[in-house]
């Protein structure tokens, strides 16, 4: 082989491979084959041995499933010879085609993926006409001008001065830029650029414009006055489609405030804005039937009844992304979503099945990063299940470190990398991300969670007072997650509050009857992890039962 020489490779049409310099490769097995295809087009060429087994050797059970995956490799390092180790870096735990050593070589106008590759095994069927079904909505997508945005668009206008005062123009168009930045951090919404919005600014708003020009669904606006330093800011939020004002309210401060960057003024439109967005969602979800509903109001519902804490809210906000996702089964991000339905079915104590709904979680991640692999959302979410589902982090590492290189407003990713960094016992770290975290997501309705992992990474760095105030708080939002109480019990008792830790341990017990230390070391990601070891000597210590 030539040195430095790469791998050919098409999928679509007829299976072929071959070295850059020429020489064709025959590899005659189609769980080979198969086994390089799956490899090529997941997520930066990595799957866990588990996930390959259990697609391509399900049937011939675990056992046996991990010598034929052996066998395989073992016949592919024959094949390709002292190429091998160029192509597929393999370990205990997960496989890898060294995709920056692959060229791929046909296109799905080339035909049909990995077509003639007939293997019967139900999850890889199940797989293959997912992601052919995949590849035909991302072509479909790519050769149409269908606009995939489900997050309601919100514009932001410069607050008009009342008079001609140079002074109140710039004043107003501050605040409205600093308020579309603050808006543009949330993950629900879709914020046109403040350049875009003065474009449209003035005396008489155009409402027509204001939706055709900006595809705008709601719009901030009003006016402002100065008057010896003071400042008196009318904020006005409204439907552009109707004109009907959603929310309106008078702000009075010194100028000095603002341009010394204090925020408080900004971060309280921006919240305000934020739960009218969800409440006027709401209204027009219930008021039709749900294909009568525009997506944005369906998303929107869909994330507010996935973060309320009765079960038939939760329920219905299945059936809404599943509708939405009907409409725009190209969507990468609305897939990644429903995996965080049945992240959250399970650590909210109403799944029936753990492993299957696990599964599913899983299923939808892998199809959202088929749809689309640079989206961050379906990254950190993929990292999430991937970091549950593993005793090697890495995976789960490199998920939230790519989601954090595309965006890197990504508070969730922050949140999920301060999670790592605790249980790695990195605490300083862990605070430093849980932090900045907090601070990218003012309007996440999820912020029960990002207290705990602040709690957490408090925990961690030995700042018991803190991480007991936060999980205290995370508690009063969402009575019901166990995992707060499992993070309280340890803090209290690692503080010296036996008593109150030994109350807690009961709370929790209540609601998981069925927790033991034996079952919390199994199941809990840090469970083989040195860290993990303290938090369960500290849960028995405050009476959890050993098994």
């Amino acid at each position: 082989m030539i040195k430095d020489a790469k791998l050919e490779l098409s999928l679509y049409g007829d299976f072929d491979c071959r070295w850059s310099d020429g020489r064709r490769i025959t590899i005659t097995g189609a769980k080979h084959r198969a086994l390089i295809g799956m490899l090529a087009v997941a997520t930066n060429g990595v799957h866990s041995r588990r996930w390959i087994q259990e697609h391509l050797w399900d049937r011939s059970g675990a056992e046996l499933g991990r010598q034929s995956l052996r066998r395989s490799l073992s016949d592919l390092r024959k094949v390709l010879g002292a190429g091998f180790e160029t192509i597929i870096e393999a370990n205990n735990l997960e496989l890898r085609l060294l995709l920056e050593n692959i060229t791929l070589t046909s296109q799905p106008k080339d035909g049909i993926f990995l077509t003639g590759l007939k293997i019967d095994e139900p999850k890889y069927v199940s797989w293959l006409k997912d992601r052919r079904s995949a590849l035909l909505a991302r072509n479909l997508l790519l050769d149409s001008d269908t606009r995939l945005a489900v997050s309601p668009c919100v514009a932001i206008l410069p607050f008009a001065s009342v008079g001609s005062n140079a002074e109140e123009n710039h004043f107003g168009d501050l605040v409205a830029m600093d308020v579309a930045r603050a808006l543009s951090r949330s993950r629900f919404l879709d914020v046109i650029s403040h350049l875009s919005s003065r474009q449209l600014a003035g005396p008489l708003l155009d409402l027509g414009k204001l939706k055709s020009r900006l595809n705008a669904d709601y719009a901030i606006g009003g006016n402002v006055r100065v008057v010896d330093g003071q400042y008196r800011l009318d904020v006005d939020f409204f439907q552009t489609s109707t004109g009907r004002i959603l929310w309106t309210e008078e702000f009075h401060g010194p100028v000095t405030d603002i341009l010394n960057g204090d925020c408080e003024l900004v971060a309280r439109i921006a919240r305000q804005c934020g739960q009218e967005v969800l409440r006027a969602s709401v209204e027009i979800a219930r008021s039709a039937p749900l294909p009568q509903v525009a997506a944005h109001a369906l998303f929107m519902t869909s994330i507010t009844g996935m973060h309320q804490h009765q079960l038939a809210s939760f329920a219905r906000s299945r059936d809404t992304l599943e509708e939405l996702i009907s409409r725009l089964p190209g969507h990468s991000k609305l897939h990644a979503w429903l995996a965080k339905w049945y992240i959250l079915s399970i650590a909210q104590g109403w799944s029936i099945d753990v492993p299957k709904d696990s599964q599913i979680a899983a299923d939808c991640t892998a199809r959202a990063l088929d749809l689309n692999p640079d989206c961050a959302t379906s990254l950190t979410i993929d990292g999430m299940i991937q970091g549950d589902r593993s005793e090697d982090m890495s995976l789960a590492l490199s998920r939230f470190q790519s989601a954090i290189e595309i965006d890197p407003n990504q508070g969730l990713a922050w949140l999920m990398y301060s999670r790592l960094n605790s249980f790695q016992g990195k605490g300083s770290s862990a605070v430093e991300f849980a932090v900045k975290a907090k601070r990218l997501s003012p309007l996440d309705p999820h912020g029960y969670f990002y207290d705990v992992m602040a709690s957490l990474a408090h925990l961690v760095d030995g700042d018991f007072d803190t991480a007991k105030t936060l999980v205290e708080k995370s508690l009063k939002a969402n009575p019901r997650h166990t995992s707060s109480y499992r993070v309280l019990a340890i803090a209290q008792m690692l503080s010296g509050d036996g008593d109150k830790a030994r109350a807690t341990v009961g709370t929790l017990r209540q609601l998981e009857p069925n927790l033991t230390v034996q079952s919390y070391l199994s199941s809990h990601p840090a469970g083989h992890l040195p860290i993990g070891a303290d938090w369960a000597q500290a849960l028995a210590d405050a009476g959890l039962p050993s098994n």
